[in-house]
């Protein structure tokens, strides 16, 4: 007999979930391309066969579209939750933890990690923006993930939770959400180049 699988967690209104929400929000995106290439390709066969694949490719398509119907909707519950959390005090970094982070490092590589630190900010921040000046979505969720990436490990918690509604808004494509976000998350970025800049050299 096989044993059965437990349910999937579920978080609201029965989205399922697992993982991180920074890691959610770039599975959502992955399945998102994964299902419009799978409808491009459902087109393209329907396109060729015509009504001799009718029968399948109604209630194929109705199935894709159902699917990316809940991917939208975790997309926006996930960003919602990062929105709403309680913000952060102003500061633009825990700097206990950055310099627990510079204890582990230790003395041969902190001041080789503060520089490559500066480095990766500074590309994501002047890419970040650019892609945003374009409307350029894909990009826009490349450089919003490096930043939750970079943000999570430095201990800057209230620039990772904008990236992370960023991340979400250009899933969505939702030009109005991106740029309320913008103008603040690209002022704690500035703000966190200011300090990393400010340890280079005395790491």
């Amino acid at each position: 007999m096989t044993a059965s699988l437990p349910p999937p967690p579920f978080g609201p209104a029965g989205v399922a979930v697992c993982g991180d929400r920074a890691t959610r929000l770039g599975l959502c995106g992955d399945l998102a391309g994964a299902l419009n290439e799978a409808m491009e390709r459902l087109a393209r066969l329907e396109a060729d066969l015509g009504q001799d694949i009718a029968p399948f490719a109604i209630p194929l398509r109705q199935s894709l579209t159902d699917l990316c119907a809940l991917v939208d909707q975790a997309v926006s519950l996930l960003t919602e939750e990062a929105m709403t959390e309680p913000a952060s005090p102003p500061a633009c970094i825990d700097e206990d933890r950055f310099s627990r982070l510079l204890e582990i490092a230790g003395p041969d590589t902190a001041d080789e990690l503060v520089d490559r630190l500066h480095l990766d900010l500074k590309h994501t921040r002047e890419r970040l923006d650019e892609a945003m000046a374009a409307a350029d979505w894909a990009e826009v969720r490349a450089q919003t993930h490096v930043l939750v990436s970079l943000a999570g490990t430095v201990g800057a918690s209230e620039l990772q939770r904008m990236a992370e509604a960023l991340n979400g808004a250009a899933h969505l494509r939702d030009h109005d959400s991106a740029q309320a976000i913008r103008s603040e998350l690209l002022g704690r970025l500035d703000g966190l180049l200011a300090f990393v800049a400010r340890q280079r050299g005395s790491a």
